[in-house]
């Protein structure tokens, strides 16, 4: 609403108060869990997944844009005041007379309209900055870490989420990850888990977060065996012309203009991405896309006898369908038919084909990794298969914590020239059994604020 001297913006109140509130009532003994930062940092990044993909761009982020809903450390995040700045302050005039050290560079020394979503990039990492040491980065250090006191600081904290701020603190626009790949980095992804992101998540929620990746899984398996090379690749192909920042990952809207044009059944498409945006993001990897397109043409497009299908078309519907066409291509025959039980090797053996070797170079996929989990010395069956699957957690897929952090068929990589060479898995193990051992993380963070 509105009055002759100023705009009032009614929003949903949260008893949590905001991020910033936190960090004014922690003392230096008295920081936040490395988990507990890593959480917080993703929910902000998904809410920028959302606005970016909409082409909304916040531009003035800060710790209390952050609106927790309750005052115990698994608040949900909640980001306030999106749209703001390019309604109120198109010309940087407001910020850059109110500077803070959560305000992009390029934000102060230009009144050229945001185009783009690195400057919100930037300020996730200053706010990851200040949770995990307790302090955003100043004037000396934005070239990242340039103190001794920056150095003692982060000894305490891991090099993944050293690295991850270092990332999105670059002082060049074009050199951050987009909120889509800062998703990916393995402090998030390793720290958070795709199945342990909220465990106060209803039963509901969690069981339709197991069969999404369980459907996802099993469609990535099927892929190389059921959809021919040229098939594939003419969707990668149509995928990278979609990417034109080159990041690895399009917008939803974007990815369900690709399948339209591959099956123009609209009723089919939105559930299959319903399905394979397992996390939520509004964007999707090459991987998705592909499992959306098979899941698309196999399965929601038509009936035995071609006739569009009725729902429902979610992910408890299609696995059943899933599994039964699992054995159906993988299968042990017994007189010219498969039966519901399957060897580990005969899977492995199947999966040898161009289409195979495409996707583990295109999409992020190892398959040796995917596979590990069945064993080796006795027969599959559905509930055997099920089981492991859903215990693997998206290993070997771009779902697991251990992911590529190399963009899609691009040198110059918001990650960095020099690669990355971290022992991941080892990080996550060294980072959980010293979680509790200092004096900042023995803490029960902010649980002591009402």
């Amino acid at each position: 609403m509105e009055d002759d001297r100023h705009y009032y913006i009614l929003s949903d109140h949260y008893m949590g108060g905001d991020v910033q509130d936190w960090m004014d009532r922690l003392d230096e003994g008295n920081w936040l869990q490395e988990q507990t930062c890593a959480q917080y940092v993703r929910q902000a990044v998904l809410a920028l997944c959302h606005s970016h993909a909409a082409q909304v761009f916040h531009r003035d982020l800060k710790p209390s844009s952050l609106i927790l809903t309750t005052k115990l450390p698994d608040a949900v995040v909640k980001v306030g005041d999106f749209g703001l700045a390019g309604i109120l302050d198109p010309d940087n005039s407001i910020i850059q007379q109110n500077p803070h050290q959560y305000t992009v560079p390029e934000v102060l020394r230009s009144s050229e309209p945001v185009k783009g979503g690195a400057v919100d990039m930037w300020s996730v990492g200053a706010i990851a900055h200040a949770l995990l040491v307790g302090h955003g980065p100043s004037e000396s250090s934005r070239g990242f870490f340039g103190g001794s006191k920056d150095d003692e600081s982060w000894s305490e904290r891991s090099p993944l989420s050293r690295d991850f701020v270092q990332r999105l603190l670059r002082p060049h626009a074009a050199d951050r990850p987009t909120a889509a790949k800062a998703l990916n980095h393995p402090w998030l992804k390793g720290i958070t888990p795709l199945m342990n992101i909220n465990t106060q998540v209803s039963a509901d929620i969690a069981r339709d977060l197991r069969y999404k990746t369980l459907c996802y899984t099993l469609t990535l398996v099927l892929l190389p065996v059921v959809v021919p090379y040229r098939d594939f690749d003419q969707l990668r192909v149509a995928f990278q012309q979609s990417d034109p920042d080159r990041d690895g990952f399009i917008p939803r809207s974007v990815g369900q203009r690709l399948l339209l044009s591959r099956c123009n059944i609209a009723e089919a498409v939105t559930p299959a991405l319903n399905i394979v945006d397992v996390g939520k993001t509004d964007t999707l990897d090459l991987a998705a896309t592909a499992c959306a397109d098979l899941i698309i043409r196999e399965f929601f497009a038509s009936g035995p006898t071609s006739n569009p299908l009725v729902g429902p078309f979610g992910a408890t519907d299609l696995a059943p369908r899933l599994l039964k066409r699992f054995f159906e291509v993988f299968g042990d025959r017994r007189n010219g038919t498969a039966t519901a039980q399957v060897q580990a090797a005969t899977v492995k053996g199947k999966l040898r084909t161009a289409t195979a070797k495409d996707v583990e170079v295109h999409a992020n996929v190892r398959y040796e990794d995917l596979l590990a989990c069945l064993p080796e010395d006795r027969l599959i069956d559905s509930q055997l298969l099920t089981t492991q699957l859903s215990a693997s957690a998206g290993r070997g897929t771009p779902l697991g914590s251990d992911g590529d952090l190399s963009p899609l068929g691009n040198n110059e990589s918001p990650w960095g020239g020099g690669g990355f060479s971290f022992d991941v898995m080892g990080l996550f193990r060294d980072m959980f059994q010293t979680c509790g051992s200092s004096k900042r993380d023995e803490s029960p963070h902010s649980i002591r604020i009402f």
